[in-house]
């Protein structure tokens, strides 16, 4: 299996106990339920979330007591896990939405798969898409913005660490006169808040920024974050 540009979920199912299948679906072609099933042999009954890496790739699970279900997923290990629980998640509140629990508990194998396989593939789509992930592209950009500040910061200081030379260098030639010594001090004062009042610029305009950036990604009321 070759991996892709961006980290990509690439299988999920539906099993009742961690042996009977009742559902599942890949875009990929592959030996993906073996490998899934070998790995289940290893997983621990619990209700909390659980990932267990191998090699390149994770597989993730949820439990669900109260019907039996098991939810798993195999992700590449690069993406994570907060996408890949974030699209387990919503499997489980779709799958125990649309089937009654007689139904779950009776089923035979992949006695759901004609009617939830759509919708395992459509929120497999939805989750893998580019903008599935916006706080994370949100972040970047914010790193983006926070690197170019330091960089202009760090150019600042670098001109104050000179005008502090100069400064010093000045009172030294200038000790015999203190008007001088005073117009110097002066002018490292004066220089002095002219840098202050630009970091203080600088910080505005990132956090406009940030918060345009949220806005755009999370709507004006951030309801879609």
């Amino acid at each position: 299996m070759e991996m892709r540009e961006r980290p990509q979920i690439i299988y999920v199912l539906v099993i009742r106990g961690p042996r009977v299948v009742l559902a599942e679906y890949t875009a990929l072609a592959g030996n993906f339920q073996q490998a899934t099933v070998q790995i289940l042999q290893k997983l621990e009954h619990t209700t909390e979330w659980k990932s267990y890496i191998y090699g390149e790739y994770a597989f993730h699970y949820i439990v669900d007591d109260a019907s039996g279900l098991w939810f798993v997923c195999m992700a590449e290990r690069t993406m994570g896990r907060r996408i890949p629980f974030a699209f387990l998640g919503a499997v489980q509140e779709e799958c125990l939405k649309r089937f009654r629990l007689e139904e779950v508990q009776s089923a035979i194998a992949y006695g759901m798969q004609h009617e939830f396989r759509p919708a395992l593939q459509h929120l497999m789509e939805r989750y893998n898409a580019p903008d599935a992930d916006r706080i994370s592209a949100m972040m970047e950009k914010v790193q983006h913005i926070n690197d170019n500040l330091m960089e202009s910061i760090d150019k600042i200081l670098e001109r104050q660490e000179k005008i502090e030379l100069l400064v010093s260098r000045t009172e030294t030639l200038a000790q015999s006169s203190g008007s001088f010594v005073r117009e110097a001090g002066r002018l490292r004062q004066v220089l002095w808040w002219q840098n202050a009042r630009t970091v203080v610029i600088l910080c505005a305009i990132v956090a406009v920024a940030v918060l345009i950036i949220a806005m755009a990604s999370c709507g004006i009321t951030f309801e879609h974050c």
